[in-house]
């Protein structure tokens, strides 16, 4: 691969592509389907000897696959990243990671906010030992933190070589640029009298009347 160049190829992987594709589809299709089954009637009423409702219930499910289908998309958008781009390899590999640690983050976000109304009233007295909610955002801050601190790392690491290649391709477009004449050049161009043609017609008029005189 070139080093002065990130492109996308005009060929891309078609079976890829489609796994992609059906990931997120499948992902968003899910999300709406949660939606549709939150508006169902008497799904907002609590589960007989629980602090849980069953929409919490089914909110819980619908999270789990979710998350499920988050961290599968991850190494597969990861693997279409390094598939499709082409460009230096660190930058390239850089991007793919950045891309595949944001999914998990965000998996693990989808977690928390999902899980919380289910896990969140069984923890806030258990047993009688007292409000351990708490818990859960400690839990959930332990598993994200790994990841946002790789995926800051991956950024910082990547600025050299990303902010390289920007001002590379910015100066080859500035110099390809320089290469070919403006219309205002073409303009002034035209408008420089030709002073040897004159000169050269001034000469051979003045040879034509020095004949005639002779």
């Amino acid at each position: 691969m070139s080093a002065n160049r990130f492109t996308f190829p005009d060929a891309v992987d078609t079976d890829t592509v489609q796994s992609v594709g059906k990931l997120v589809l499948a992902t968003v299709a899910l999300v709406w389907l949660l939606w549709l089954v939150s508006m169902l009637p008497g799904v907002g009423r609590f589960i007989p000897g629980t602090p849980v409702t069953f929409a919490a219930l089914v909110g819980a499910i619908a999270t789990v696959l979710v998350v499920g289908l988050l961290l599968y998309l991850a190494p597969a958008l990861a693997g279409l990243v390094r598939s499709t781009v082409d460009g230096p390899e660190n930058v390239v590999d850089d991007v793919a990671s950045i891309t595949h640690l944001f999914i998990v983050l965000v998996a693990v976000l989808v977690a928390h906010r999902g899980l919380a109304q289910l896990l969140v009233p069984l923890l806030e007295n258990p047993l009688g030992l007292g409000n351990a909610g708490w818990t859960y955002d400690i839990v959930f801050l332990a598993l994200a933190l790994p990841p946002l601190a790789i995926l800051a790392a991956r950024i910082y690491v990547s600025l050299d070589p990303m902010s390289e290649l920007l001002a590379k391709k910015l100066t080859k477009a500035d110099d390809s640029s320089d290469e070919f004449p403006t219309a205002d050049s073409k303009t002034n161009a035209d408008d420089v009298p030709l002073e040897a043609d004159s000169d050269t017609d001034t000469d051979g008029t003045d040879r034509t009347q020095g004949a005639r005189k002779n």
